[in-house]
C-alpha cells in the first residue's frame, strides 16, 4: 500500500495525464494498490436505459470482447447493480447478485465478479457516474481496505472532475441557482489544499491559520458548493473552475 509519497505521486500522474488518454493513470493506479481492474463510467438516463456517456476502463480483455461483441448494453446488469451502492464502499455481492436479476452474469461476462470497491460521483446528466476497481481477493486486511478507500475516494473524484471539465460534459446547471458559488480567496485556498491531498493539520500550518479556522473554511465551501462531504466539494469546485487539478510536489511549502 503506497505511502504519503506515493499518493502524492499518483496525483502529479493524474495532473500530466491528457483526458483523451487516462491508461497511464489507470496503469499507475493498478500498480500503486493492486487492483486488477477498473471501470469508470459516467451515464445518462434514457427511460429505463442507461447510456454512456463516458465510459473508461483498463486493458481488461473480457470486458473489451464482451463490448466488441455485444455493446455497451451488454454492461446493463453491472451499471443496474452498482446503482444500487449509495456511497463508497465495498459491494456485498452475495447480496447484490441475490437482489439484483442478472447482476451475476453481467458482472463475470465483464470480467469483474471479484471484490470490488465503489465510489457513486455525481453524474454530469440525469442518471449514474461511478468509479469501480475490482481488489486482491487475498486482502483481508481491514486498516488496508480502509486506506483503499479514503485513497481511491479522492482519487477517483479527481479522476470524474478532471473528465468532466475537459471533455465538454459539463453538469447540468441547478434548478434554483444558475451562478457560480462564490467563494472567498481563502476558501479557495483550503479548499486547493485539500484537492492536494493535504490534512487539515498541514493546511494549518501552511497558512499559518488554526486547524479549527480551516475546518471552518471547508465547512463554508461545502455549504456554498451544496456538497455533502470534502471529496464532492473538490469535484464541484474543478468542474466549475474554482480551483485545478495542479501537479503536486512531495514537499509542502514551509
Amino acid at each position: 500500500m503506497p505511502g504519503l509519497s506515493g499518493y502524492l505521486t499518483l496525483l502529479d500522474t493524474l495532473a500530466v495525464t491528457p483526458v483523451s488518454d487516462p491508461q497511464p493513470f489507470l496503469t499507475a493506479l493498478l500498480e500503486a494498490y493492486d487492483l486488477t481492474h477498473i471501470l469508470y463510467a459516467d451515464l445518462e438516463r434514457q427511460g429505463e436505459m442507461l447510456r454512456p456517456l463516458k465510459l473508461i476502463h483498463d486493458a481488461n480483455p473480457q470486458l473489451e470482447r464482451l463490448i466488441g461483441t455485444k455493446g455497451t448494453a451488454a454492461l446493463e446488469p453491472v451499471f443496474t447493480g452498482l446503482a444500487t451502492i449509495l456511497g463508497p464502499s465495498e459491494i456485498d455481492r452475495r447480496h447484490l447478485f441475490e437482489t439484483v436479476p442478472g447482476s451475476r452474469d453481467g458482472f463475470a461476462a465483464a470480467g469483474l465478479d471479484q471484490r470490488m470497491l465503489v465510489f457513486p460521483l455525481a453524474p454530469s446528466r440525469p442518471g449514474l457516474a461511478f468509479f469501480a476497481c475490482t481488489i486482491n481477493e487475498k486482502l483481508s486486511n481491514e486498516r488496508a481496505t480502509t486506506v483503499l478507500l479514503r485513497d481511491l475516494a479522492a482519487l477517483a473524484g479527481l479522476f470524474h472532475a478532471k473528465q468532466l471539465a475537459t471533455s465538454g460534459i459539463a453538469p447540468p446547471p441547478s434548478p434554483t441557482n444558475h451562478s457560480k458559488p462564490h467563494l472567498t480567496n481563502r476558501e479557495r485556498e483550503v479548499l486547493q489544499w485539500v484537492a492536494d491531498g493535504k490534512t487539515y493539520w498541514e493546511i494549518a500550518r501552511i497558512l499559518d491559520i488554526s486547524e479549527r479556522t480551516v475546518r471552518h473554511f471547508m465547512a463554508r465551501s461545502r455549504e456554498k458548493l451544496e456538497a455533502v462531504s470534502n471529496k464532492q466539494a473538490v469535484a464541484k469546485a474543478v468542474v466549475g473552475g474554482l480551483i485545478a487539478v495542479r501537479q503536486v510536489r512531495s514537499s509542502a511549502p514551509s
